[in-house]
C-alpha cells in the first residue's frame, strides 16, 4: 500500500441503496453501485480536502451527517447540498454518530467526540448540546442505541477506559464494570433481543445479556475489535485489526478469520457494513483501490 493510500484509509462505511457511502480523510464519498467508482460529496461545497471520521444516513428523510473536526457536516437531501453545524468551542473531533430509530418523531442524534464527550441533537442535527453528565471519560470511541430507543432511551458509549450506559437518551450516564477493569471499547452493537456486544482494544469481544450489568468473554480476539456487525442469520462478524471473524451466537468461529474480499488476497480491511438483506459487505484498500466481498 502506498503512503498516500494509507493516509486516505476508509474511516466509516454504510450501505446506501445498491451502493455505499464511505468516510475518508479526503472527504465523504458515495457510489451508486458496489462495483463503480465513488464521487466526493463535498466537492461542490469545499475545494480543500475535508477529513471525515464518521457517517450516518437516514434513507427515509435523506438526512446525511458526517463527523468532521469541530462538529458535523449536514445534508438534508442525500448529499446534494451541505452546511457545517459546529459544536461548542473548543472544536471537538467527532468520532462516531448514532441516529435514533425513531428519527422522524424525536429528531434525536448522538455524536461522540475524541476528547469532549457526547453531544446531542433533538432536531436532526441542526443544533447540538453537550450531553456528558456522568461521563467521566470524555474520549468517546463508539456509540450504540437500543433498537427500542424510542421507548427505553437506552444508549451505550464506549470510551478510552470503559463503557457507559444512559437510560434517558444520553442526557445522564453511568459507568459499567468490565471484566478486565479499565479497557478501551472501540465498537458496540445491540441485537434485537437486547444483547450488547462490546469490542475491546486488548481483551476481545465481550457480551452482556442484562443491559451491561455483567459481561462474559464472547470471543478471545487476538487483536483490537474495531467493528461489530450482527447479521440476519444471528451470527456476529467482528473486525479484528484488519481481518474479520464470523462467529456463531455461542462465540465459536464458523468462518476463516480472514475473509478475502472479491477474491483479492493480501488486502487490509478498513471498514465493513451490511446490506439490508443481511449479507456482509467489506471494503478494503490496497494502493488506493477498493475491493468488495460478495
Amino acid at each position: 500500500m502506498t503512503a498516500q493510500a494509507s493516509a486516505d484509509r476508509a474511516q466509516a462505511l454504510i450501505a446506501c441503496g445498491d451502493g455505499y457511502i464511505v468516510a475518508r480523510q479526503s472527504g465523504l464519498y458515495r457510489s451508486e453501485q458496489w462495483d463503480t467508482g465513488a464521487q466526493n460529496l463535498f466537492r461542490r461545497w469545499r475545494r480543500e480536502a475535508l477529513p471525515t471520521t464518521s457517517v450516518a444516513w437516514d434513507e427515509h428523510s435523506g438526512l446525511l451527517l458526517a463527523g468532521i473536526n469541530g462538529g458535523v457536516a449536514r445534508s438534508a437531501d442525500n448529499g446534494s447540498t451541505w452546511e457545517a453545524r459546529p459544536f461548542r468551542a473548543p472544536p471537538p473531533l467527532v468520532t462516531c454518530l448514532a441516529l435514533s430509530p425513531g428519527l422522524a418523531r424525536d429528531g434525536c442524534v448522538l455524536a461522540g467526540s475524541f476528547e469532549d464527550g457526547v453531544f446531542r441533537s433533538e432536531d436532526c442535527g441542526r443544533s447540538w448540546r453537550a450531553s456528558s453528565h456522568g461521563l467521566f471519560d470524555h474520549s468517546v470511541l463508539s456509540l450504540a442505541l437500543s433498537p427500542q430507543f424510542a421507548a427505553d432511551g437506552v444508549v451505550f458509549a464506549g470510551t478510552g477506559s470503559g463503557i457507559y450506559r444512559s437510560d434517558n437518551g444520553g442526557k445522564l450516564w453511568r459507568d459499567l464494570e468490565l471484566p478486565a477493569g479499565n479497557e478501551a471499547v472501540l465498537s458496540l452493537a445491540i441485537a434485537e433481543d437486547g444483547t450488547v456486544y462490546a469490542g475491546c482494544e486488548e481483551h476481545g469481544l465481550l457480551r452482556s445479556r442484562d443491559s451491561g450489568e455483567s459481561w462474559d468473554l464472547f470471543y478471545a480476539a487476538a487483536g483490537a475489535v474495531n467493528a461489530i456487525l450482527l447479521t440476519n442469520q444471528q451470527t456476529v462478524v467482528a473486525q479484528v485489526d484488519d481481518n474479520t471473524a464470523k462467529l456463531k451466537v455461542d462465540g465459536s468461529v464458523i468462518a476463516p478469520a480472514y475473509i478475502s474480499p472479491g477474491g483479492v488476497v493480501d488486502m487490509s480491511i478498513d471498514c465493513m457494513t451490511l446490506l439490508p438483506d443481511g449479507h456482509m459487505r467489506l471494503i478494503a484498500l490496497a494502493d488506493g483501490d477498493m475491493a468488495v466481498s460478495g
